[in-house]
Parts: C-alpha cells; sequence; structure tokens
C-alpha cells in the first residue's frame, strides 16, 4: 500500500479562503545503532503557495500511547469532530465532520504526529514495545520526526513551534531540548502546552503530600460553582477560581501543615468545595478529585465526568457495572466516526488501513530520564528518590535561547491537569513571566471540544504564534 498520500484542499478561516495541501506521511524510525524501531505517521496542511519563511506547529496528543487524533480534529486543523453542545446530550456520529473555521492553517503550517505503534504507525517486526515506552527514546523519536519532516520539506529555516497535550507536555519539553542539544540542532521558538502535566509528580494527591490538595483546591471550586453547589456561585467563574487559589495557597495549607482545622477554614472550604463540614472534617479536610467525582453530586445520583467534570451520569447501580466515564463516552465515539471520515473520503486513505486511537503504554512507561539516573546512581528503576524534573527542560530552553517562549492553556474544570497544577508550576520553578503566554477557559482536559474555548483558544494560539515570529 501506499505510504504517502497528498490531496487539495481549500477552507474558510476566519471570514478568508485559505488554499492548502494536505500531506499524509509514513516516517521510519531507527535509533542510534539504525536499528528500525517502526514506523510514526504525520498528517501535514501546508498553505498555498509554499512559503519557507511561514511558521511550523507540530501538534501531538499523550497518553503516553494515544494519537494525535484529538488535537487533529479539535480544531485547530481544518476539520473538527461535530461534539453536541448539549453536555447532556447522547454521542451522535452521524455528520460527526465538519469545517473548522478556527483552524491555525492561516498562521502556520500544521504537522499532526501519531508516535510510533499509534494511528497508522506499528512496531517493525521483532522490536518489543519497552524499545521505544520511555520518556528520553520518545523525546528522541518526536525530535527524529521533527527533524525529518522540517529536511524533506526545506524548512529547518522556518521557525519552529510544538504543542503538546497531557502527556504531550511532557514530550513537548523533552523534545524541546532534544532538538537544541543534537549533532544536527534545531532551534525551537515556542512551546505550547495545553492541559500540562511536566509537575505531576510534586501535585498528585499521594498520602502525605499536601502540595496536591492545595493544587486541586481551584479546580474543585470551579466544579462546585458549575454544578450550583457553591458559595459563590453569584461570583464569575474565574474570580471564583482566584479565590480559592488564594485561601489554597494560605489559610487551606496552613490548616493540612498543621493538620488542625479552624472552624473558619472548614466553612470557607465547605462554601468553595459545595461538600458539608462533616464531610471534610471525617477527611481532615484532604479532598482525593477521583473521590469528588462521586460525592459532589451524589444527592442527585451523579457521578462526574473524569476528563471534564461539566458531564455527568447516573451512579451505577451495582459494583459489577462496568466504568464508562461520562466525557468520554459523549467524546470519543463522535472523534473516532469523524476521523475515519477524514481519512477515507478527503485524505485519500484506504478504509482497510486500522487506526489506533490509543494503544496500552502507560504500564510498561519508564517516566525516569537517564540523566536522573546517573545523578541518583543504580538502575533506571523508579525508587522513592528518583527525580522528575520535567520542568527543567523549560528552564534551559528559554537560558539557552533568549527568543523562545511558552504557552499554557488549561480547562477549569479538567481534572485530569488542573489550573492549580499550572499556578504551582509558576511559582515554583523560575520560569520568567515575561516570556510566558496564558489561557484558561470554562471547559474540560480537551478544551476544544467546547466551541467557545476552541474560538478563545484559536485567538491565544495566534497570538502567541505571531509574538514569537514578529
Amino acid at each position: 500500500m501506499p505510504q504517502h498520500y497528498t490531496s487539495r484542499h481549500s477552507a474558510v478561516i476566519r471570514d478568508a479562503r485559505v488554499e492548502f495541501t494536505a500531506e499524509v506521511r509514513r516516517i521510519s524510525i531507527a535509533d542510534e545503532s539504525e536499528r528500525t524501531l517502526g514506523d510514526a505517521w504525520t498528517f501535514a496542511y501546508i498553505r498555498d503557495p509554499a512559503e519557507a519563511e511561514r511558521p511550523v506547529l507540530f501538534l501531538f496528543n499523550g497518553g503516553p500511547g494515544c494519537a494525535s487524533v484529538w488535537l487533529h480534529l479539535g480544531g485547530l486543523g481544518p476539520w473538527r469532530a461535530a461534539v453536541p453542545g448539549e453536555l447532556d446530550a447522547a454521542p451522535v456520529v452521524r455528520d460527526a465532520l465538519a469545517p473548522s473555521p478556527d483552524a491555525l492553517i492561516d498562521i502556520a503550517d500544521l504537522v499532526f504526529v501519531d508516535p510510533i505503534n499509534t494511528g497508522f504507525g506499528r512496531l517493525a517486526d521483532g522490536v518489543e514495545p519497552a524499545a521505544i515506552s520511555s520518556v528520553d527514546r520518545d523525546a528522541a523519536i518526536t525530535a527524529q520526526i521533527v527533524r525529518s519532516w522540517l529536511e524533506r520539506h526545506n524548512r529547518l529555516e522556518s521557525p519552529v513551534y510544538l504543542l503538546g497535550e497531557s502527556y504531550g507536555t511532557i514530550r513537548a519539553a523533552l523534545t524541546a531540548t532534544a532538538l537544541l542539544a543534537a549533532d544536527e540542532p534545531v532551534a525551537v521558538s515556542g512551546v505550547a502546552m495545553l492541559g500540562q502535566c511536566v509537575n505531576a509528580q510534586e501535585t498528585t494527591q499521594r498520602p502525605g503530600n499536601p502540595v496536591g490538595f492545595v493544587a486541586a483546591l481551584p479546580l474543585l471550586a470551579a466544579t462546585a460553582w458549575y454544578h450550583g453547589k457553591s458559595a459563590h456561585g453569584a461570583l464569575a467563574l474565574d474570580e471564583v477560581v482566584r479565590r480559592a487559589h488564594a485561601f489554597a495557597v494560605d489559610e487551606y495549607a496552613v490548616a493540612l501543615l498543621t493538620d488542625e482545622m479552624p472552624a473558619s477554614v472548614v466553612e470557607r472550604l465547605a462554601g468553595f468545595t459545595g461538600l458539608g463540614t462533616a464531610e471534610l472534617r471525617s477527611r481532615r479536610l484532604r479532598v482525593d478529585k477521583e473521590e469528588f467525582r462521586t460525592l459532589l453530586l451524589a444527592d442527585r445520583g451523579l457521578v462526574l465526568g473524569l476528563t471534564d467534570a461539566r458531564y455527568t451520569l447516573p451512579a451505577p447501580a451495582g459494583t459489577g457495572e462496568p466504568h464508562i466515564d461520562a466525557a468520554s463516552v459523549r467524546l470519543d465515539p463522535v472523534f473516532y466516526a469523524a476521523a475515519r471520515r477524514l481519512f477515507t473520503e478527503h485524505l485519500g486513505i484506504p478504509r482497510e488501513r486500522r487506526y489506533r486511537v490509543a494503544v496500552a503504554a502507560h504500564e510498561r512507561w519508564n517516566y525516569l530520564e537517564n540523566a536522573a539516573v546517573a545523578r541518583f546512581g543504580g538502575s533506571a528503576m523508579p525508587s522513592p528518590f528518583a527525580m522528575f524534573d520535567y520542568p527543567a527542560h523549560l528552564a534551559a530552553l528559554l537560558r539557552a535561547n533568549a527568543g523562545a517562549r511558552l504557552f499554557f492553556g488549561t480547562g477549569y474544570f479538567d481534572t485530569l491537569t488542573t489550573v492549580g497544577s499550572l499556578e504551582h508550576l509558576r511559582s515554583q520553578y523560575g520560569l520568567p513571566a515575561a516570556r510566558l503566554r496564558e489561557g484558561r477557559y470554562p471547559a474540560g482536559h480537551m478544551m476544544y471540544t467546547d466551541p467557545h474555548s476552541l474560538t478563545a483558544l484559536s485567538d491565544d494560539l495566534r497570538a502567541f504564534i505571531r509574538e514569537g515570529t514578529a
């Protein structure tokens, strides 16, 4: 079968017609010993006529183990998955694909990346998944994909931007420095992160880690506000979140660190979270995000969505029921149907090619960098003393490239990578504020599934790219 598909298209972006070429290409990936590991695929949209000075934006999702279909059809590309506007609507896969007037093709050429073993990509015969399942190897592979695409299209002089979502933000951070430090270096002008998780180790809600509960509180406050459970319902969403953060890093943090429960703190926490004071005292003021999904609307018999707390489903009637996520059941079928339609009807890819939206990778993934292993000695296996300092790559990029900048996009109702985690990143890692741009949106983990959030996100990314290439 062909390993390369090209087609011509036009779209109306922000009321202006844009002519562009779509190119789907297989890229063979080898390791340092020139052993073939497998193949990755790229979906590129290049405005006509091609211009060497135009920015190139490489986009990838996370998982690890996810194809780029979420970003690809989230509306930043020329087409989007037509997600129902009503959050409680049944998933509708009829007419699942629609043009996206918010696509970025008018301001940058777009390259969506499907890593090895995702999408149409596969491992080479005899290669085990472990060969590609580490943060270092993943970054090296992604850097190889970026460099290969730029070389093939004679675009090494173009401004290069990376956009990662979720685990893809870790991939973006490490890839940026991998490109810069390579024998054939590529300078990255900017890194955009949607649902950043580069400081996930610090903000995880594990026992004995008060930072995790402090970082989660703005999410809980936003969710309670949305569902009418907040004492601050008369305030705007952004104001509620900012007040919750101020309370979290002050009185709430002190209470957690001292294991004291002053009545004033308990009352304020109840006002932000929508939970009762007795419930909060029984939990020693420590509210787990996952448990919160079942607690907040228990009186209504509802459970909140995992990736987007605005979505709800009736609570399971018994322990034998399979787990179904309220957000995923509304989004996943639409995205998959839209992807198949895009590939076959617009991009010319044969129907018999199987596309993997995601593969199981997290369980075998080695999240520990080789640099951290060298610092602590011993094997690469995680230990209580391991260091997961992914933000160091962002700091290194900004130090090495005086023109490089960062963008962070966060959904207020994202239960996985929260706005509180971003606040922690901004305050703890010394990233220069003048080189950061931020967007917050009334949506979940995949913030572009909300039409208003998509338009706002597109506007913010346009400004980010324009500022970096002015």
